[in-house]
């Protein structure tokens, strides 16, 4: 017998909040199958009913977060004018999930899926060439930066306010870490 589809999709949100709440915990790496159906009230059979393993739940769970990023971002990217304005519009799309597996104990793969799916949509305002030999040398550095530095605002507790970490990410993109060393080289404010 076919399960109603409202069924299935609720029996596949509690498989992911008990993972969430497990992740919380644990490292995300160190989460297994029989916990995650303990801790939504199932047994093991019916994850297996919907998931390959933890790696295909954590795969289908970063997907959705991506695609969520990705529907807000991209109606707004044809009003975007500048890279100021894409940072703090990136950092609303942002949520507590994210941060979580962008962390010491969530997924390293996250970052390679959300550059493969978020790099494209921003690269435009980004200012180098695109034919520029080293472009993807380039981007790959951004990404880290912007993402790690994201990450490292998250651990302080968003100890400064959206407005100043938007400033340090666009002048370090813009005019590098001199603007910082050397306050010559740029006027940052």
């Amino acid at each position: 017998m076919k399960k109603q589809p409202e069924v299935t999709e609720k029996t596949k949100q509690k498989f992911e909040d008990a993972f969430w709440a497990l992740a919380v915990e644990k490292p995300i790496s160190k989460i297994a199958v029989s916990e995650i159906a303990k801790r939504a009230g199932y047994n093991r059979s019916t994850f297996y009913e919907y998931f390959v393993d933890t790696d295909d739940l954590l795969d289908k769970i970063e997907t959705k977060l991506i695609e969520e990023v990705k529907q807000i971002i991209q109606p707004a990217l044809p009003g975007i004018k500048s890279l100021e304005s894409l940072f703090p519009m990136t950092f609303s799309a942002m949520n507590e999930k994210m941060y979580l597996l962008m962390g010491p104990n969530g997924d390293f793969a996250f970052l390679a899926k959300m550059k493969s799916e978020l790099i494209p949509l921003i690269v435009s305002y980004i200012p180098i060439a695109a034919d520029n030999p080293n472009f993807d040398y380039i981007i790959c550095f951004v990404n880290a930066a912007l993402f790690g530095l994201l990450q490292h605002w998250h651990e302080m507790g968003k100890n400064i306010d959206t407005e100043e970490i938007c400033t340090i990410m666009r002048n370090l993109v813009l005019y590098g870490l001199c603007s910082y060393v050397n306050p010559a080289v740029q006027d940052y404010k």
